[in-house]
C-alpha cells in the first residue's frame, strides 16, 4: 500500500483567511473574536499552516503578533487572494435581486445608538427579509475585505477601491442637565467651568474641536466620570454627574438635557462609504439610499450640510 503524499504548502480559502485576520488584529485573542472562532482553533490553523510552508509567519510576544519577514512577504499575496474570494461573491450578490440577507453598517456607538438606529426600524419593517446589523466601533472596519457593507465615518477613508460621499456635518455641543444646571449655573463663558464637573471620554481624540474641548476641561474642577461608552457617557450626563461634550441629537433620547450655548469648535465631518463593488448587491445598494436619505431629512435638525 502506498503511502499518500500531502503536497505542502495553502490548502484552502480558511488558511488566508485566518492568517489576514491575525495580521489586521494583531493578536490571535482579537483575530479570533473577528472571525467567530475560538483562540485555541485559529493557534491550532497557524501552526499547522506554518508547518506545512515550513516557515514561521508571526511572531508572538506579550503584546500580541507580529508578522515575521516570511509572513509579510506573502501577505501581498493573500490580500489578492482575499480580493479575487470577495469579486466572485460580490457577484453572486449582484445577481441575487432579492431583498434578504445581512447587511453590515459600522459606525460610532453614538451614530448607531442615538440617531441611525431608531431611524432604521421603518426601513426594516418594509424589507423583512433584511439582516440589519450596526457594528459599533471606533476601529476602521475593512470595507475591501468584506468586514462591512456600509461605513459612517468621521473623516474621508483613504483604503483603494473605496467609494465615499460627505453626507453632513455633526454639531457637538456641551450639555448638562437640567437640575445639574439649576444646582452649579450655566456656564456662559470658559471662566465659568472653573464650579463644574465634567463628564468625558477616554477614547484619543485629536483635532480643533477636541484641543477646545480640552481647554473647558482644564478650566473645570476636573473629570469625575469617565468611559469608552458614548453610551455611557450620555447617561452620566443625564443622571447629573456634570457637564459632558455630546452630539445634538442625544436630545431625542435624553429631554432632560440642555445643551449649553457656548462656542467649542468645528463640526465633525460625516462620510459615508462602501466598497465601489458592494452595490452590486440590491441590498447594500437600498440600504445605502435610505441612509443618504436620512441624512437629508436631518440635514437641518441635527447636522449641516
Amino acid at each position: 500500500m502506498q503511502n499518500r503524499i500531502v503536497k505542502p504548502g495553502v490548502r484552502d480559502w480558511d488558511d488566508v483567511r485566518v492568517f489576514l485576520a491575525i495580521a489586521r488584529a494583531g493578536s490571535f485573542q482579537k483575530a479570533a473574536e473577528l472571525l467567530g472562532a475560538n483562540q485555541s482553533t485559529v493557534s491550532r490553523r497557524i501552526a499547522e499552516l506554518e508547518r506545512r510552508l515550513g516557515a514561521q509567519l508571526f511572531e508572538r510576544d506579550n503584546q500580541g503578533a507580529r508578522l515575521s519577514p516570511t509572513g509579510r512577504v506573502i501577505q501581498t499575496a493573500a490580500r489578492a487572494i482575499e480580493n479575487n474570494v470577495l469579486d466572485i461573491e460580490r457577484g453572486v450578490a449582484g445577481v441575487d435581486a432579492e431583498m434578504r440577507g445581512r447587511v453590515t453598517i459600522t459606525t460610532t456607538e453614538g451614530i448607531a445608538a442615538y440617531w441611525l438606529g431608531p431611524r432604521m426600524l421603518d426601513f426594516q419593517r418594509r424589507n423583512p427579509g433584511l439582516d440589519v446589523y450596526l457594528d459599533t466601533t471606533n476601529e476602521l472596519r475593512d470595507l475591501a475585505a468584506g468586514e462591512a457593507d456600509i461605513a459612517i465615518r468621521f473623516g474621508r477613508p483613504s483604503a483603494p477601491h473605496l467609494q465615499a460621499r460627505q453626507v453632513a456635518k455633526l454639531r457637538m455641543g456641551p450639555f448638562g442637565a437640567k437640575a445639574y444646571l439649576r444646582e452649579l449655573g450655566r456656564p456662559r463663558s470658559l471662566s465659568d467651568f472653573a464650579g463644574h464637573y465634567i463628564v468625558d471620554t477616554d477614547r484619543p481624540l485629536t483635532g480643533p474641536l477636541w484641543e477646545r474641548w480640552s481647554a473647558y476641561v482644564a478650566a473645570s474642577r476636573g473629570v469625575v466620570f469617565r468611559s469608552n461608552s458614548s453610551h455611557v457617557v450620555a447617561r452620566a450626563v443625564d443622571e447629573g454627574y456634570g457637564i459632558g461634550l455630546l452630539p445634538s441629537y442625544v436630545l431625542d433620547i435624553y429631554h432632560n438635557l440642555e445643551e449649553l450655548p457656548l462656542e467649542i469648535g468645528p463640526p465633525l465631518q460625516v462620510w459615508v462609504a462602501h466598497h465601489e463593488l458592494a452595490t452590486r448587491s440590491r441590498r447594500v445598494r437600498v440600504t445605502l439610499d435610505y441612509i443618504h436619505k436620512l441624512f437629508e431629512v436631518d440635514r437641518y435638525r441635527y447636522f449641516s450640510g
